[in-house]
C-alpha cells in the first residue's frame, strides 16, 4: 500500500509529537529544552502498547497523559490511569504484573497499582524529559532514562533511589538515553546512547563494562528476543540490528530506509514476536524541507534470515507502539494518530482498527 503526501503545518499536533519524540540536539546535564505543556484539549495519540500476560489487557501510554487499559477482544476501554502532566512514553507491567510503571514529558517516572490505578511512587530528579523505564526481570527495581542522559534506578518496593548513571556529559553531543533494558539476571542494564552507542552497565559496580558504536546517529530503541540470545537496536540510520549476547558480534542488519524520502527517521516502536521468529520497527520518511511525510510504515522481518515479510502504510503519522499477540498471530500498530491496527501475521491484511476518543471511550467499531 502506498500513502500518499500528507501536508503538515508547524501548528500540527502530529509535527508537535514528531519533534518531541524523534529531534535529538546536544545538551548537558545542567541545561534541558524544556518540555512544551499539553495543549488544551490533547490528543489521544498512542505512545506505546503493552499485553499482559494472559493477553486479555493492552495498556496504552498516550499522548494526551493518560493511561488507558483496553479490552484486548472487544478494543473497549476498561480504565483510565491519570496523574502525568504531559504525555507519556511508555506504560508497562511489572513482571507479576500488580504494577504498571510510566515515563513522561512531565519529567517524571511512576509506578501505579495495576488494581486501583493508585499512584505508589512518584520519581524526580530529571532535567529533560523521561523517554523510558523498565522493570528488573524480579520487579525489584525500575530504571529509567531520558533527555538529560541520566540512568536512574530505584527501589520499587521503597522507592528509595539506589543509582544514577551517566555515559557521557557533553554540550556537542547528544547525550540522551533514549532505550534502557535490563539482562536476564538483572544485574546488568543495557542503554542506547545519544551518541550511537550501546552501554552495557554493571549495576552492582556502578561502571560501564562494555560500549560499542551501534549506529550512525543516535541509538534509539533496545529490545531483548524472549530467552535473551539475540539484543534489536535501532538507531537515525534507519536500521535495525541484532546482537548476539553470546559475544556481542552483530548478528543481521535490516534497513527501513525509502529513497523516497530525504530523511528517514525511527519512531519508538520495536519488537519481537513472543517465539522470536519476527521483529518489526517502524519510522517515519520526510521530504527535504522536514514539514511533509513521504510515508509512515512499520516493517516485519524473518529474524533466522532478514527477510522482509511486511510493509504496513496505513497510518497517518508516527507509529510508536508495536505489539504481537501472544499467539504471534497478529502485530499491532499504535501511532500518533490515535488509531490502533491489527495485522494478520499469514497474510498480511488489516483485521481490526480502533480508534480512541479524548474521553478515553472507544470511537469506533472494529472493522
Amino acid at each position: 500500500m502506498t500513502q500518499s503526501l500528507c501536508k503538515l503545518s508547524l501548528s500540527c499536533i502530529a509535527v508537535i509529537f514528531l519533534l518531541s519524540l524523534t529531534s535529538s540536539h546536544a545538551q548537558t546535564l545542567s541545561t534541558c529544552r524544556p518540555s512544551p505543556p499539553l495543549p488544551q484539549n490533547p490528543k489521544p495519540g498512542v505512545n506505546s502498547l503493552s499485553y499482559s500476560k494472559d493477553g486479555k489487557t493492552l495498556v496504552v501510554a498516550g499522548s494526551d497523559g493518560i493511561i488507558r487499559l483496553l479490552d484486548a477482544d472487544s478494543g473497549t476501554v476498561q480504565r483510565t490511569i491519570s496523574g502525568h502532566t504531559n504525555a507519556i512514553y511508555v506504560a508497562v507491567f511489572s513482571p507479576d504484573e500488580k504494577l504498571l510503571a510510566s515515563s513522561s514529558r512531565d519529567l517524571t517516572a511512576r509506578i501505579w497499582d495495576f488494581a486501583s490505578g493508585r499512584e505508589l511512587h512518584k520519581f524526580t530528579g530529571f532535567r529533560c524529559a523521561v523517554k523510558t523505564v523498565a522493570f528488573s526481570p524480579g520487579g525489584r527495581t525500575l530504571a529509567a532514562s531520558g533527555n538529560d542522559g541520566m540512568i536512574k534506578i530505584w527501589d520499587v518496593k521503597t522507592g528509595n533511589e539506589l543509582q544514577s548513571l551517566v555515559h557521557i556529559n557533553s554540550a556537542d553531543v547528544d547525550m540522551s538515553v533514549y532505550s534502557v533494558t535490563f539482562d536476564r539476571t538483572g544485574t546488568k542494564i543495557y542503554a542506547a546512547n545519544g551518541d550511537g552507542t550501546i552501554s552495557e552497565w554493571d549495576i552492582a559496580k556502578r561502571k560501564e563494562t562494555r560500549v560499542w558504536k551501534a549506529h550512525d546517529g543516535n541509538a534509539y530503541r533496545l529490545r531483548f528476543n524472549r530467552d535473551y540470545s539475540l539484543l534489536a537496536s535501532s538507531g537515525y540510520d534507519a536500521t535495525v540490528k541484532l546482537w548476539d549476547t553470546s559475544d556481542w558480534h552483530e548478528v543481521r542488519r535490516m534497513s527501513m530506509a525509502r529513497a523516497s524520502a530525504a530523511f528517514n527517521i525511527p519512531s519508538t516502536g520495536l519488537t519481537f514476536s513472543r517465539d522470536g521468529k519476527l521483529i518489526a520497527a517502524s519510522d517515519i520518511g520526510l521530504d527535504q524541507q522536514q514539514t511533509s511525510y513521504v510515508y509512515v510504515q512499520a516493517v516485519v522481518w524473518k529474524v533466522a534470515n532478514g527477510e522482509k515479510l511486511w510493509t504496513f502504510d496505513a497510518h497517518k503519522f508516527d507509529i510508536n507502539g508495536l505489539e504481537f499477540t501472544r499467539d504471534n498471530n497478529f502485530l499491532l500498530t499504535g501511532s500518533v494518530d490515535r488509531t490502533i491496527k491489527a495485522w494478520d501475521m499469514k497474510t498480511g491484511r488489516q483485521t481490526r482498527a480502533i480508534s480512541l476518543a479524548p474521553n478515553g471511550t472507544k470511537l469506533e467499531a472494529d472493522k
